[in-house]
């Protein structure tokens, strides 16, 4: 919805008033860190890497949850976060040939589609300069010693700790709603 929301030309969405108030992230950070693969695209798996690196995914090698990919000869697995099943992404030579949903708990592919658009794996970056701008907001607005508190420790550290989207305004200039 967020990503589609700015190109909506007519519709409804129903939100409650506490989505409403709650900020995102900046409309430019998803979309530059949002991108779509389909069947019969041309596929260069070394710069696939470097944009869901980019996007927050963790490369793994079997993909068990969201925000997750795995790249293994031809075949790429990724699980979109705000999906409920990960995707296979079978290629030929460095044409993706099918895109088919599959079974974390089996590795079996199952229902086919044509088509996968993939959002940030985070509502936050984790670039160097993002942790910069967060460690420097999170001194300047909290007393006492930064280090005894977890989440300044693992986002210094480029590790996505739980709970850092309520920590949103630490890592950009401005948010949206």
């Amino acid at each position: 919805t967020l990503h589609r929301l700015p190109e909506m030309a007519h519709g409804v969405v129903l939100a409650s008033i506490t989505t409403l108030l709650h900020r995102l992230p900046p409309r430019d950070y998803v979309s530059a860190h949002s991108f779509l693969l389909q069947i019969g695209d041309k596929l260069d798996i070394q710069r696939l890497r470097e944009q869901l690196t980019r996007a927050n995914y963790h490369s793994v090698s079997q993909v068990m949850e969201a925000g997750e990919f795995a790249v293994r000869g031809g075949i790429v697995d990724v699980f979109p976060t705000g999906t409920h099943q990960p995707y296979r992404l079978d290629l030929f030579g460095d044409q993706v040939e099918s895109i088919r949903e599959f079974d974390v708990a089996t590795q079996r592919s199952r229902e086919s589609i044509h088509a996968i658009r993939l959002l940030p794996a985070r509502e936050y970056p984790l670039t160097e300069e993002s942790i910069q701008r967060f460690r420097q907001a999170f001194r300047a607005r909290f007393e006492g010693d930064p280090q005894k508190v977890s989440l300044y420790r693992d986002i210094s550290k480029g590790i996505a700790s739980s709970g850092a989207e309520y920590y949103l305004p630490l890592f950009f200039s401005g948010l949206a709603t």
